[in-house]
């Protein structure tokens, strides 16, 4: 029986599973930066380091959009996930408060679910388009303009009352109060637009940095250069990336990410105590 060998794309590199953990480790990195910056002067490569991850987590949400079988399911559990880690949040930051300034303010799960919201509008705009349905297609063109300005009321309510304010970013999910703000979002857009291929993902990707850092030296912001070079040094592993899943354990990072965030910023508040 004659063998077909398998594409060279789907034996070399490395499976999501092998990313995704990598880009796990990645993270933690950065925020045992952040967190132990509570209580000591930390190494700041740590935290450069840490730039790395998050690309990588949006590449695979763009992937999570394109291959789940249920968008509803997969926007639901980002969306519930944000929310609950938001309150979370505000709960550690209470019983647990950290030295120097230090807060929990992590919510990539809203980021995320931010992504899913436009991919998913941009996607159903454009078959819309196709169908020549074009009413239709300026619908969801507005309705992404109008979550990219919820800020606006948002911002207005701050002013008001901001206790209601705070809540509402919490169920509001914007894409410019969501964690990396707009930002990572545009990268989350750009990744699936680019998805079909490596080439104009990686030539998206470094424009799109290279732009930001321009923009930055042009406002003398040599720091935050550096910290996209940094981000940028995710596209090589994301190339790596070689279409396949991997082992499962979907639930890994819903669990880890929350978990070792809080488990850090307890841990930094205790030691903060004795010291």
């Amino acid at each position: 029986m004659q063998h077909i060998a398998a594409p060279l794309e789907r034996r070399n590199g490395l499976d999501g599973f092998q990313l995704k953990l990598l880009a796990l480790v990645i993270m933690t990195i950065d925020h045992i930066y952040y967190f132990g910056s509570s209580l000591t002067v930390m190494p700041e490569i740590l935290t450069l380091i840490g730039r790395i991850a998050a690309p990588i987590f949006v590449f695979f949400v763009t992937e999570g959009f394109v291959h789940t079988h249920s968008r509803g399911r997969y926007l639901l559990r980002l969306y519930v996930c944000g929310v609950l880690m938001q309150f979370g949040n505000l709960l550690v930051n209470l019983c647990f408060p950290m030295q120097n300034g230090v807060i929990v303010i992590n919510g990539i799960f809203t980021t995320m679910a931010v992504i899913v919201i436009y991919l998913w509008w941009i996607e159903n705009m454009r078959k819309a388009w196709r169908e020549h349905r074009r009413g239709c297609a300026v619908w969801y063109a507005l309705a992404m303009a109008g979550l990219f300005l919820s800020f606006l009321p948002i911002s207005m309510l701050m002013q008001v009352s901001p206790p209601a304010a705070r809540l509402a970013i919490i169920f509001v999910p914007s894409p410019i109060y969501c964690e990396g703000s707009y930002m990572i979002v545009l990268v989350g857009i750009g990744f699936y637009l680019c998805r079909r291929s490596k080439r104009a993902l990686a030539v998206f990707y470094t424009l799109f940095l290279g732009i930001l850092a321009a923009i930055c030296l042009l406002g003398s912001s040599a720091d935050t250069v550096l910290s996209l070079f940094f981000m940028w040094l995710a596209l090589p592993f994301i190339l790596l990336y070689n279409g396949q899943r991997g082992r499962g354990m979907k639930y890994l990072f819903y669990i880890y990410y929350p978990a070792h965030v809080y488990i850090l910023a307890i841990a930094a508040s205790l030691l903060g105590r004795l010291s």
